[in-house]
Formats: C-alpha cells, sequence, structure tokens
C-alpha cells in the first residue's frame, strides 16, 4: 500500500514505463537531472517522500526527456519522481478521466505535478484533478489565443457543474487570434487578460498574478518560432526564450500553484531548440518550487506589513499586506455578501496606484467574480 492507504498499483495502472534506453544512461551520474529522478523503469517508485511528480504525454516526452535529463541536479534533497507517460488510449473521455485520476490521487497525497507535452485537449483534464478541492481554483493560461467555443476544451471547463472555477488569467495573448465575441466573454466574466506586449513591458507583473493561481496551463505556441519552431502554430510574435523560463520559475514560485501542464509541440517533429527550451523551462519551474517563500497572509500573521488606503472616488477601502519574508504584495478582497474575505497577489503598482485614488484592475475583477 501507499501513503494514504492508497495501492501504487492503481496509479501504476495509469502510465506506461520509461524505455530504458531514455533513462539508463543517465543512471550514475548523480550531478544531473536524470541521475536523481525516481524512474518508473523496471518498477513503479515509491512515492511515500515525493514533493514533485513529472508525467509524460504523447510521443514527444521522451525528447523532453533526453534534454531534461542532461541539466544539473540544482534542487537539494527535493524528491522528484518521473511516473512515464500517460497511457494511450483512442478514447479522449477516457484519457480525460486517466489524467484526472491520476492527477487527482497525487495532489491528494500532497505531491505536486507538472505534465509535459501533447495539445491543449487534456487541459479538461487537468482542471477536473481539482474536482474536490475544497477552496475556489484559478488558472493562469499562457497562450496566443483563447478559443470559448462549443466544444473546445476551455468551453469544457466554463460550463462544467458543480463548479469550483473562481477566475483564469490569459497571458502572452496577441489579439488577433481572439475574436471579438470571446473577448466580449472574457469582458463579461471578469477575467483578465494581459497581452503579449503588456507582459514583455512589464514581466515582473505576471508574478503576483502566477502566485494566486493553482493551476499553470502552459501553451509553448505562445513562444515565438524561432526559439521554439516545433510549435504547432509556428508564429513570427510570441515570448521570448527567455521571457517563456522567466515566467516558468514565477509559476514553481507560487505559494500555491500545485500543477503544471506544458503542451504545444508538433507531436513528429523534435529539434533541439524546442526541447532543450522545454526542458530549461521545467527545470526553472523546479528552481522555482524549490526557492518558495510559504508566506500568503492571515489576518492574524504578524509578519505581515498592513496598508489600509480609501479610495475618495468610490468609497472602498483597499487593504494591502507586505510580507516580511519576501517584500512581496497581496489585496485583501472581501465578499460582498458576507464576512469572508479573500488574498489575491499583487505588486507595488497596484498599491501605487491607490495611493493615488485609482482603482487597481485586479482588485476590482476579483471583487466583481463574487457579485
Amino acid at each position: 500500500m501507499g501513503v494514504d492507504g492508497f495501492s501504487y498499483g492503481m496509479l501504476d495502472a495509469f502510465f506506461t514505463p520509461i524505455d530504458e534506453s531514455v533513462w539508463a544512461p543517465h543512471r550514475d551520474r548523480k550531478e544531473t537531472v536524470g541521475g536523481k529522478l525516481l524512474v518508473h523503469g523496471k518498477s513503479f517508485p515509491k512515492l511515500k517522500k515525493t514533493k514533485l511528480a513529472l508525467i509524460g504525454n504523447g510521443a514527444g516526452a521522451d525528447a523532453f526527456r533526453q534534454s531534461f535529463y542532461r541539466l544539473q541536479w540544482r534542487f537539494g534533497d527535493l524528491v522528484m519522481a518521473d511516473l512515464g507517460n500517460l497511457v494511450e488510449t483512442d478514447d479522449e473521455k477516457q484519457r480525460q478521466f486517466a489524467l484526472s485520476e491520476a492527477m487527482g490521487e497525487l495532489l491528494g497525497m500532497g505531491i505536486h505535478v507538472v505534465v509535459v507535452g501533447g495539445s491543449d485537449s487534456l487541459i479538461y483534464g487537468h482542471y477536473k484533478a481539482y474536482r474536490q478541492h475544497d477552496t475556489p481554483v484559478e488558472i493562469v493560461q499562457v497562450t496566443p489565443g483563447i478559443d470559448m467555443e462549443e466544444g473546445t476544451p476551455l468551453r469544457s471547463i466554463l460550463v462544467e457543474k458543480p463548479s469550483n472555477l473562481f477566475n483564469i488569467d490569459f497571458l502572452a495573448t496577441q489579439a488577433y487570434y481572439i475574436s471579438e465575441s470571446t473577448a466580449a466573454l472574457l469582458e463579461k466574466m471578469y477575467f483578465e487578460n494581459h497581452r503579449l506586449g503588456e507582459v514583455r513591458d512589464a514581466i515582473e507583473e505576471t508574478e503576483p498574478i502566477l502566485r494566486s493561481a493553482h493551476i499553470l496551463q502552459f501553451d509553448l505556441n505562445a513562444i515565438r518560432k524561432c526559439d521554439a519552431p516545433s510549435t504547432q502554430l509556428g508564429s513570427p510574435n510570441g515570448l521570448y526564450a527567455e521571457e517563456a523560463a522567466r515566467i516558468a520559475r514565477y509559476a514553481g514560485i507560487s505559494n500555491q500553484l500545485s500543477s503544471a501542464f506544458f503542451y504545444g509541440l508538433k507531436p513528429d517533429t523534435h529539434d533541439d531548440a524546442s526541447t532543450d527550451l522545454l526542458a530549461q523551462m521545467v527545470w526553472y519551474f523546479v528552481d522555482g518550487f524549490t526557492s518558495r517563500y510559504h508566506d500568503h497572509p492571515t489576518h492574524d500573521s504578524t509578519e505581515f506589513l498592513i496598508y489600509r488606503n480609501r479610495l475618495s472616488s468610490t468609497g472602498h477601502e483597499i487593504v494591502f499586506y507586505k510580507s516580511r519574508k519576501s517584500n512581496r504584495w497581496w489585496m485583501e478582497i472581501p465578499h460582498p455578501y458576507d464576512k469572508r474575505t479573500f488574498f489575491i497577489g499583487c505588486s507595488y503598482r497596484d498599491y501605487e496606484q491607490v495611493c493615488a485614488d485609482e482603482m487597481p484592475d485586479r482588485w476590482w475583477r476579483a471583487y466583481q467574480r463574487l457579485m
């Protein structure tokens, strides 16, 4: 039996082992990622002390591993396992079920999850893994376009009933890939859409967005083609490689983000630049994960400085919490109908806005989603 009475044999059924030709060359290289990982090769790894699990999806996963395993291990005593590839099936519903069930069990065991490979078809299964989550779920999608049409994976998330979805933030979008009807729906639902130019001008502002998220879904098509030639979209515009890696690290360092899904490369074309970049992005995610501050605010914490500002224009009181440990900022969002409150990540820029008697867009959108 595994942790909390769960059978590893049941979890094992969702995965196929990694071919020995992929992991064996790295087995004795203890300074590298491949030499440190617990690998599902000849047997399924024991997960009792595991904090982070890697799941491969589709044909490109082993190409990613070839690049990832070669990188240097800089993560101290972190216990990380590579569980192998998600079982192959032609039935899309079965594949969604396999991912959501496997991830749900891992999350229930306190294990954070990174899924690598495939297309956006599994983002619904990724979200479904949180169906037992006891708090509202926030998603960040890094994506060039947004498709909310009937039958799309994103639409499936939006119409799910019952739903524990609270918010989706979109990063690095490009306007010519988003229809007017979708843009109007985003405004109606008070979701945040941060376009590529906005992200590039102030990439550090993506950190507080990711700090409030539970789920990262990173579409590699948001990266320009010359930095990731094997993307399915192949757009001349997009994030630079360095920006993609920086966003991945911001996600890793997020206090409450518990899973990430990196997808969007062509399944049958694996150039070194694309797989190396993906490997480096996941490496930076893990680096962020091992550097977490664990400083989410509470009302009675002495580890935060509290600033209260009332907007003369609207009468709303905006309360900021600044961590003494990390110097990061949060805003307190009061529930409009009861005495509950919660916190969202923000930056010093939001505090400056309030000092100038301006309403921060993040505070207003979060407040409206509660109405």
